[in-house]
């Protein structure tokens, strides 16, 4: 995959570099993907906000943000060290968190391997210069954005997600909005 492609951002001379927006996620795929992509159309429709499309449901792990495209073999290098077993996720519920007008899906508990593989990757990419999110880490899916209202919803039939994967993404604007393309992939276990 080209990463110079999209929405990298084209230097004004040869001497500025061009960035991406990146991120590090695990991304359910089949029926998890498509049960989320309903729950969030449902949601939305509810709402009044802005639903996710199903190909970009994510659950991130750290966000990078503005990053040297440059700097992206380095970055996959780094992350390249990390040791992570795969896990289960059990999502059970939607949430508002009302002042960023969002709705997610959420699990009662996440498991522990979870929280490891978030910091491993972010003790990896800091020891390697680069920074991140400094904010406390919260793992959500973010289904609906701009929801004016929300009530919340219990599954019926909690989804499982067998995790086996995890990625390097970037967020490109396109036509029909964000595009989230996958950089590199690491198996877990």
């Amino acid at each position: 995959m080209d990463i110079n492609s999209g929405a990298a951002k084209k230097p004004k001379n040869n001497d500025q570099p061009e960035f991406a927006r990146l991120f590090f996620a695990i991304q359910p795929a089949g029926k998890v993907r498509t049960a989320l992509g309903d729950i969030a159309q449902k949601q939305a429709a509810q709402s009044g906000g802005r639903c996710i499309r199903p190909e970009n449901i994510h659950l991130t792990l750290l966000f990078l943000g503005r990053t040297a495209t440059e700097k992206i073999p380095a970055l996959i290098a780094a992350a390249s060290g990390v040791s992570a077993e795969p896990f289960d996720l059990t999502i059970q519920k939607t949430r508002f968190w009302k002042r960023n007008q969002i709705i997610l899906a959420t699990a009662e508990t996440y498991p522990p391997e979870l929280f490891m593989l978030a910091d491993a990757v972010k003790t990896a990419t800091c020891t390697a210069g680069f920074e991140s999110d400094e904010r406390a880490y919260k793992p959500h899916i973010t289904l609906v954005r701009k929801a004016a209202r929300h009530t919340p919803v219990d599954f019926d039939e909690p989804l499982l997600w067998h995790v086996t994967h995890w990625l390097l993404m970037q967020s490109e604007q396109a036509e029909r909005g964000i595009r989230y393309n996958t950089l590199h992939r690491w198996q877990l276990g």
